[in-house]
């Protein structure tokens, strides 16, 4: 029997955005409910791989050697937020994070080098975003005039990133995420 880790390649956000945060919570009371994600799971997912066999975490790790557990230069530049899938079915509240050339460059290379292990490349257009509500419920109109609000604000930018495989795991209160080491 073999045992499993669910698992991401990601960063984690390393700048203090409590005080936005705080004020985001505050306006979307009553708008939306559901699991705000804490400060310390605060992170960007460049590839989302799901359950793989502990195993084969070896052969991720030597595959995308180079690119986990560095310091890479470039920029997470937060600003406004958004809903997925859409307006109209809001499951995601998240914020938006500038598609970078740099960031886009980092996600593509993460496909192509896990695809040599025969994991599929996304077929969905890569979406930079932290997400900080899994929403249970929303109303709708209340809920476009919150964002349109939010359109424009600037929540800061982290300067470096570090690519970790991190583990998902699940638990009643919710994900806690790790970095495999």
């Amino acid at each position: 029997m073999s045992l499993n880790k669910r698992i991401f390649i990601g960063t984690f956000l390393t700048i203090d955005i409590e005080k936005h945060l705080t004020q985001i919570k505050k306006d979307f009371g009553g708008v939306i409910s559901g699991r705000w994600v804490k400060k310390s799971n605060l992170h960007l997912t460049f590839k989302f791989i799901g359950d793989v066999p502990v195993e084969r975490i070896h052969a991720l790790k030597e595959v995308l050697s180079g690119i986990i557990d560095v310091d890479i230069d470039t920029e997470i530049y937060l600003k406004g937020l958004g809903v997925f899938p859409n307006i109209n079915q809001p499951k995601i509240l998240y914020l938006k994070v500038k598609p970078t050339k740099e960031l886009l460059d980092i996600q593509k290379e993460v496909e192509d080098r896990l695809y040599i292990l025969g994991f599929k490349k996304e077929i969905k257009r890569f979406i930079p975003h932290i997400t900080i509500n899994r929403i249970k419920e929303a109303k709708i109109s209340q809920l476009m005039e919150k964002l349109q609000k939010y359109e424009e604000k600037s929540f800061g930018s982290q300067k470096r990133v570090r690519i970790n495989i991190i583990e998902s795991i699940l638990n009643r209160e919710g994900a806690e995420y790790r970095p495999i080491v």
